[in-house]
This record gives structure tokens, sequence and C-alpha cells, in this order.
């Protein structure tokens, strides 16, 4: 089990970052997420709960870029059904990740360096494998899906130009893991396989108050490689997936109403944590329907109602081509922005979830919250 007391670093690091701040080239912010959901009595936990602390950290170099700076700390609590296994916790840093923009040719082409050091929960208990599984959910959508891995290193660019009243954007970006041993005790390193993206986007207004957002991601990923007892093997990763993205913004007197839907379909077979062990997803799809009101109310404060129904569905087997339905999920809720100066803003956030997952066969309802506390500082 792991352990690490840092709820008051991102509070710290905000607190020596402030007199930069005032100098208009820092920005920070940080959040303290709850959610909780309980499930049927079918799998071997009926309640998840996690806690994470997200921070990060921004600094404008001028006209060179900016560098940014993000990490966090996360808590899960799984309440077992297994008298066998007992009650699961396990709690620590998430991995540190960084990204240094470089401004090649100012506002059109960007040069990305990026990397993530490994301060997080990359190495488990066998028994602490159901709580991976159970944060691994497309339905449940956790704050903080991945607690950790062995870090990677990465880069690419991305750019921009204008077509009349609109613009088009694109990228390239490369990803390279590294390995490490993700179970404790046994004699086996992964080596996830690495990422190329390709990215394509355009946004611009259709009428004098509706402005749409569009893009397109294509992911290819390399096989997995471990190693064990000296030898090597492969296996299929994550796999190749397009993602797709589109959004619509109307203005409607002083509010300002948004719909948008994605879709992340994965066309080769994927290796999935489960609460029972690693599984073979051949093909899967994810698709999301949300949307949000902004309503303000005075000068500093916005509330804002948002709703956000998901579906995902996976073949059965390898030799499938039809996708049967893993689960749905409906979140529901409100956001309170209020800004206290001229430089910090606080959000409230409060969030319920239902709906269900399938698990062998069977159907397993599900239900929870989410609540949170988002804090912005910038100049």
């Amino acid at each position: 089990m792991r352990c690490a007391r840092v709820l008051g670093l991102p509070a710290l690091l905000l607190l020596l970052a402030g007199p930069v701040l005032g100098q208009g080239r820092w920005t920070g912010r940080t959040a303290v997420l709850y959610e909780s959901y309980n499930f049927d009595t079918l799998l071997v936990f009926d309640r998840v709960s996690e806690m994470t602390v997200p921070f990060g950290l921004s600094y404008n170099l001028g006209r060179l870029g900016n560098i940014a700076l993000s990490s966090g700390y996360a808590r899960v609590d799984l309440r077992s059904t297994d008298t066998t296994l007992g009650d699961q916790q396990l709690s620590g840093l998430l991995d540190t990740e960084a990204r240094l923009s470089v401004n090649l040719v100012p506002g059109k082409l960007v040069m990305l360096v990026t990397g993530a050091v490994p301060t997080g929960i990359k190495t488990v208990q066998q028994k602490e494998l159901a709580i991976l599984g159970a944060l691994s959910s497309d339905v449940v959508g956790f704050a903080a899906s991945n607690l950790g891995s062995g870090g990677n290193v990465g880069g690419g660019l991305v750019g921009a130009f204008p077509l009349g009243r609109w613009a088009a954007g694109f990228g390239a970006t490369f990803r390279q893991p590294m390995g490490y041993a993700p179970v404790l005790g046994e004699d086996e390193q992964l080596k996830p396989g690495s990422e190329i993206r390709l990215r394509a986007g355009l946004e611009g207004p259709l009428a004098r108050r509706t402005y749409v957002r569009t893009a397109a991601i294509l992911a290819r990923t390399s096989k997995d490689r471990i190693a064990f007892a000296g030898a090597d093997s492969t296996r299929n990763g994550v796999g190749n997936r397009l993602i797709t993205y589109l959004s619509v913004n109307q203005g409607i007197r002083s509010f300002s109403l948004t719909a948008y839907v994605f879709d992340v379909l994965r066309g080769d077979p994927q290796m999935e944590p489960t609460a029972v062990g690693a599984a073979v997803l051949p093909r899967g799809n994810v698709l999301a329907l949300g949307g949000r009101l902004d309503v303000p109310l005075g000068g500093a404060t916005t509330v804002t109602p948002n709703a956000e129904w998901r579906a995902s569905d996976a073949a059965p087997n390898d030799t499938t081509t039809a996708l049967e339905r893993l689960g749905t999920s409906l979140r529901y809720g409100v956001d309170v922005r209020h800004r206290l100066t001229r430089s910090m803003a606080v959000v409230f956030q409060g969030a319920g979830t239902s709906g269900y997952i399938v698990q062998a066969g069977d159907r397993v309802n599900l239900s929870g919250y989410r609540v949170g506390l988002h804090l912005e500082l910038t100049p």
C-alpha cells in the first residue's frame, strides 16, 4: 500500500508563485474533487470512491512560448463484496507532466516538447488490481482513471491558419512511454507501445451568434512489449483510434448554450484491466452527447447547468465485428463560477450519475455523485 500526504502541496506551490503572478507571467490552477459510485452486488465490489487533487502551473515565456507543469494526488477506496479480499485502498501522487511550447512562427506554428516523470502509482499488489479495473470504466469516467505509469517523452508540431472568418488547425505529435513493472513481486516488465497522433480542426462562425468547432484525431499505437524471465513478447495494446468532436455554441440574449458530441472508435484489439484481471476488447466505441447553459448572474458569477450521456460498446471477441453494449451513463449537474478578484476565480461543482455496466453478460446498475472545488489564478 502506498500513501502520500501532499494535500498542502498545490496551495504551497501557488503561494510561492504569488509574487510572480503579480507580474503577469504565471497562471495556476488547483482543485479538490470527490466522487463516489455504488454498484449492484454482481461485482467483486459495490462501491468505489475517489478523491483527486490536481494542480498545474504555467509560465509565459513571451514571444518564445510557455512552460506548463501539472501533477496531482489521488486516493481510491473500494468496498469489496468478496470476504477473501477485503476492502482496498490506494493513494499517492499522480505522474508529473511537463510541456514546453516554442513559437516557431508566432500565432501560426508551435513546437512541443513533452514528458512525464513517473511519480505516480505504477506498481500495485495483485489484490489491488481490482481498483485499477474499476477506474478503467469508460462508462463512469473517473476524474483520475490512470494513477501512474513508467513515464514518457514526446514532442510534435501544431499550427493554425485563417480561412476567411474561419480558422483551421493541424498537429502531429509523438509519444514514447517507458517500461515499468505493473505488479509488485512479479518478474514482468511492461513497455507500452509508442503513439503517433495526427490532428485536424476547423472552427468559425455560422451566424452572428453561432459558433462551431470540429476536430478529428487519428492515433496510431504500436504493440506493447512484455519482458518476462528474460524473454520478450508482444501483444496488442491500445490499438488504433479515431477520435472526432463537434460542438455548437449559440448565444441567446445574455445566455450561452453549447451542445457537443464526441466519439472514440477503437479499431484494433485492446488489453484493458477489469475487476477480475486483464481482458481483451477487440473493437470498441465510446459515444458521448452533452450540453451546458452558461447563465451570468451579475458581473462576477456564472451558473452553468450541464448534462452528458455516454455509451460504451465493444465486440465480444476478436472474430466478431458487431459491437455489443458495455454500458451507459447520464451525468447531470451544475457549476457555479465566481470571480473573487481580477486574477482569482473559484468554481463549485456538483453532479450526479446514473446508468449501468455489463459484466459477464449481466447488467449492473450504478449511481453516484461528484463534488468539486476549483481555484483559478490568472494574471
